[in-house]
């Protein structure tokens, strides 16, 4: 098992601080990659750990089309591991049908979809309102903290990044997040009762490195929520800087209406706009900075540990190439 994989688990204890709208656009960038910013495509599976089931929803997809989720998986007590096929994850080609029609809906004076509401090398492993009862489910079952780190180790070589968007809570899925990811990166939103979680968290963070997984690490922290002109956004920041210094990622994620707009739209907002300093592409652009930090911070844990990886999409077309999608 390498301990420099790719398995992040978008955490925090607190929510509304823009978890999951981290997750599904680092998670799209990453996968879509972009020349000018120098991030190469990869190959990305996105795992939604959340009963709310709002990743799905970030790509246009209703939940009542879903056959198999990842409550199946968690919930699978058959001695032997479930196959994870493709009745479990939606590959880039049903979500882009998803994003596509959700965008239709939103927009039906509108003749055509435009050609870049899509999404290549991106799967996703869904959830819905049934993983709920999980935590309850799984309380007295054997490998409870384990179960997704035993499902993913199936595919984990398969993909460049498997990130998981986390419930805000500290309870047995979370705990199955930290225990099958390698790296934790956490959102802070820019408030006062954020430097309270943060603390919370960190704690988690060590008594599930001492107890269940040892190879844990924090990839950094990302300020979310701010608010340029609020002296508290400054003031939390600042503090959040100096107890973490470089461990904080430069790039800020600010409070702006296209980012909260994007899930109603059904496509993420790296997806939407294109990214700008300015007007609708602000949100975009802040995404699209923080995955070329997360690009940069990976290519020097790699160099650092003598670590050569080859893309999982170059390998996938040297190996099949009639089958690249």
């Amino acid at each position: 098992m390498d301990p420099y994989r790719m398995v992040i688990a978008v955490a925090n204890q607190k929510g509304g601080c823009a978890k999951t709208t981290t997750a599904v656009n680092l998670a799209t960038a990453l996968a879509e990659g972009n020349p000018k910013q120098r991030i190469p495509p990869s190959k990305v599976l996105l795992v939604d750990l959340d009963p709310q089931g709002n990743v799905a929803t970030s790509f246009g997809i209703e939940k009542r089309e879903l056959k198999r989720t990842v409550n199946d998986l968690l919930m699978n007590d058959a001695g032997e591991d479930m196959p994870i096929t493709e009745e479990f994850l939606l590959s880039p080609s049903h979500l882009t049908r998803s994003m596509r029609r959700a965008w239709r809906a939103e927009y039906p004076e509108r003749k055509r979809v435009p050609k870049h509401i899509k999404v290549d090398n991106l799967w996703l492993l869904p959830s819905d309102i049934h993983l709920s009862g999980a935590e309850i489910e799984l309380s007295t079952r054997i490998g409870r903290e384990t179960r997704l780190k035993e499902a993913l180790a199936q595919i984990e070589e398969d993909f460049d990044y498997i990130i998981i968007d986390t419930p805000p809570s500290l309870g047995l899925l979370s705990i199955n997040a930290l225990a099958a990811a390698r790296w934790v990166l956490i959102p802070v939103q820019a408030e006062f009762y954020a430097l309270e979680g943060m603390s919370l968290l960190m704690n988690s963070i060590k008594l599930v490195q001492r107890r269940i997984n040892p190879h844990l690490k924090l990839l950094g922290i990302v300020m979310t929520m701010i608010m340029p002109k609020s002296k508290l956004s400054t003031s939390v920041c600042n503090e959040v800087h100096k107890h973490f210094q470089k461990q904080v990622f430069r790039t800020t994620i600010q409070r702006l209406v296209k980012i909260a707009e994007a899930p109603s739209e059904g496509s993420p907002t790296v997806i939407l706009h294109p990214p700008s300093n300015k007007g609708d592409g602000k949100g975009s652009h802040q995404y699209w900075t923080l995955a070329k930090e997360v690009h940069q911070r990976v290519q020097i844990i790699r160099k650092k540990h003598g670590i050569t990886e080859v893309s999982r999409l170059r390998r996938d077309r040297i190996a099949a190439p009639e089958l690249a999608e």
